[in-house]
């Protein structure tokens, strides 16, 4: 046998193997993880496979890429959803390569869905599925009972229903079920119709027999039993009735003599209610007072429902009257019998042109007494014709025609709209009050072409300013019985402005048939003594210290007559060829004569919405000057001159009531201005 001989490693030998071990295997793993680093880099890791569950949103491509990565993307792409469990293989594209990867759908959810309680007819079966509702599954869900009710005998029943989808995946839902031939109770309210058998039979049964429902028992809260035989069955049920309607009533006005007894019941008149209504004060009069009282009754229904109502009630020894509506003031003997008194009267007039409940107090033999006065209106209008002739082809409200005397607002029409082609006709006029009273007029209706011109109003000679603007149409207008409100036209061409003098001007106004009118006045330039700025500033200074915001117009030419009515002391001084210069004169030193107090007022109005017309009087041997004022309700005469004895105060009259004073102090050219009102002015209401 050959020997071998073994040579021992040199020294050097193991000095390479060292270095080996220590210096180049630590290198060569550097290089081999920043290799692996870099390939990672570059191509991202991919997960091979991804799991949803059945029904949601396939994941974007970047869920299948370890770290973010945001250029992810599917070669091809894959359905939205997938409404199938199963492995569905993919392709996503990252950096340029394409990677093969799998989407898992699975589906571990249970089918979700809420019982229903319902109640059958006795026999009649349902399926599972009628006892739940809002079911919830990504796939085909099987319903089968696990526990059934027994449809065939009355009772109340907790039915198991199963439920199991196409994965297997499996939930129970309860549902109550009553079996039933009649249900459980009807529940109205008092005073409704009675329910019938059917009613309350659940399904359709034969009825031999019911408890009967009395007209007592539906306007009486409470629970009655009703039993019903049906296909010879007996079941009881109940009829609930309530009453969640609290009463209705209207408190009165209600004079009793003292030491009379007064019950809750006699204060207050159309309760209402479908049960029984007991009454209590809330607080019981006081029967010593002989002043009204507000009475305060409650009202309570047998449902517990109340309702509280104020009523008046006074203690007085005159017994409630009862007058027609009238313009007349009321007397004490309508009151009181004859005999009766030594001497009565009212503390105050009391015109019963206001039909309701009154309450006055009056005087009887020394002692105050309060009197309970029923105006009641049962008088129809008068109708009165303005006119029975209008015009061809225009039609017109029933007012132009006619009007009517009532003491309460009255409202004209036609019974039947007239032919406006047709030239003559019978046509009817109906007038209607506040208090519901109906009248009845019929009359011969001509048309006819229209040929009459329109009517200049407010053309007269006046004055105006050296070197100011003009305002020619100022209280000037045209009215048309046909067209109403016609434009005016002025040449004032002839005026020189800037020189003293007498000018012509003339106006005129043209309807749409072509019918002219027109008329010359003299204008008079003269030298103003009182710019037209300072005059404004003297109005508003005057205006702010009597007319506050909330005021309606109607309040603020009130305020304004009484104001120059009060302020302004007649004395007979005036310089009547400037009026601006008077009105101011008058705002500050509180003196002038009907001129004077003529240009103030005029001053003041002007600066307000109210249409307005100067007037001067015709004939006699001295002047006087007034307006004409109209706030919609009509021209009414507007005088707040302080001259007259007694102070009369001629705001907003009609012709008719300057004539009771006076027929010649307010006599004017009537065909100058329109139609003065002839029903009294009533505070622009």
């Amino acid at each position: 046998m050959k020997n071998e001989t073994k040579r021992a490693p040199k020294q050097g030998d193991s000095v390479l193997l060292r270095l080996i071990l220590t210096v180049l295997l630590p290198v060569l793993a550097l290089a081999v993880s920043v290799s692996f680093a870099l390939l990672c880099a570059r191509y991202g890791g991919v997960r091979r496979s991804l799991c949803i569950e059945l029904g949601e949103r396939s994941p974007e491509a970047g869920a299948f890429v370890r770290g973010e990565r945001d250029d992810a993307a599917y070669a091809a792409a894959p359905e939205p959803v997938y409404h199938s469990a199963g492995n569905y293989r993919l392709r996503v594209a990252v950096n340029g390569r394409t990677v093969p990867v799998i989407l898992r759908v699975r589906d571990t959810r249970p089918p979700t869905a809420e019982g229903i309680e319902t109640t059958v007819p006795l026999g009649r079966s349902l399926k599972p599925d009628k006892l739940i509702r809002n079911l919830r599954d990504e796939s085909v869900v099987r319903v089968a009972y696990e526990t059934a009710p027994d449809f065939g005998t009355i009772g109340d029943y907790e039915a198991v229903i199963l439920l199991e989808d196409a994965s297997g995946n499996k939930a129970r839902v309860v549902s109550t079920v009553h079996v039933r031939t009649v249900n459980d109770g009807i529940v109205l309210e008092a005073g409704d119709p009675a329910p019938t058998a059917e009613d309350f039979l659940v399904g359709s049964y034969e009825t031999v027999s019911m408890t009967p429902i009395t007209e007592q028992m539906l306007r009486e809260p409470g629970v009655y039993p009703i039993r019903v035989t049906a296909d010879g069955i007996e079941a009881e049920t109940s009829l609930t009735v309530r009453d969640t309607v609290a009463p209705t009533g209207s408190g009165i006005t209600c004079i009793a003599a003292p030491g009379d007894t007064v019950l809750p019941e006699m204060l207050v008149i159309n309760v209402k209610d479908e049960t029984a209504v007991e009454t209590a004060f809330l607080t019981p009069p006081n029967g010593n007072s002989l002043e009204p009282q507000t009475v305060g009754v409650i009202l309570t229904d047998r449902g517990g429902n109340i309702t509280t109502v104020y009523s008046t009630l006074v203690f007085s020894n005159v017994a409630p009257t009862v007058v027609e509506a009238r313009d007349m003031a009321l007397t004490v003997a309508e009151l009181l019998p004859e005999g009766s008194y030594t001497e009565a009267d009212f503390n105050m007039q009391f015109i019963p042109n206001k039909p309701g409940l009154h309450v006055l107090a009056v005087d009887i033999d020394g002692e105050r007494n309060l009197a309970l006065i029923d105006v009641q209106d049962t008088t129809p209008p008068a109708i009165r014709f303005r006119r029975k002739q209008w015009y061809l082809g225009t039609p017109t409200p029933a007012d132009t025609l006619a009007e009517a005397d009532d003491v309460t607002d009255v409202e004209i029409e036609y019974v039947a709209e007239p032919d406006w082609t047709k030239p003559e006709q019978k046509a009817t006029i109906a007038a209607t009050d506040a208090s519901g009273n109906r009248s009845e007029k019929t009359f011969t209706l001509k048309l006819i072409p229209d040929a009459e011109p329109p009517t200049l109003y407010g053309v007269r000679d006046r004055s105006c300013y050296l070197n100011e603007p003009v305002a020619y149409l100022a209280e000037v207008f045209a009215w048309d019985d046909c067209d109403g409100d016609v434009a005016v036209t002025v040449d004032a061409s002839a005026v020189d402005l800037t020189r003293l003098g007498d000018y012509p001007v003339t106006y005129s106004a043209q309807d749409k048939c072509g019918n002219t009118v027109t008329k010359s006045a003299v204008m008079r330039v003269v030298a103003a003594k009182v710019e037209e700025n300072y005059a404004q500033s003297v109005a508003e200074k005057v205006l702010a210290g009597i007319l506050t915001d909330d005021m309606k117009l109607a309040e603020q030419i009130e305020a304004i007559y009484d104001y120059v009515f009060t302020h302004v002391r007649y004395v007979a001084t005036s310089d009547k060829q400037d009026w601006r210069s008077e009105a101011v004169r008058g705002l500050k030193l509180g003196r002038g004569d009907c001129f004077t107090a003529y240009a103030a007022a005029r001053l003041l109005l002007e600066q307000t919405d109210a249409q307005i017309l100067s007037v001067q009087r015709s004939g006699g041997d001295t002047h006087h000057y007034w307006m004409l004022v109209n706030i919609g309700t009509g021209w009414y005469h507007f005088d707040a001159c302080n001259a007259w004895t007694g102070k009369q105060r001629c705001f907003m009259w009609t012709d008719a009531q300057t004539k009771l004073i006076s027929g010649s102090y307010w006599r004017y050219d009537k065909t100058q201005y329109p139609a003065v009102a002839t029903v009294p002015y009533n505070g622009g209401k």
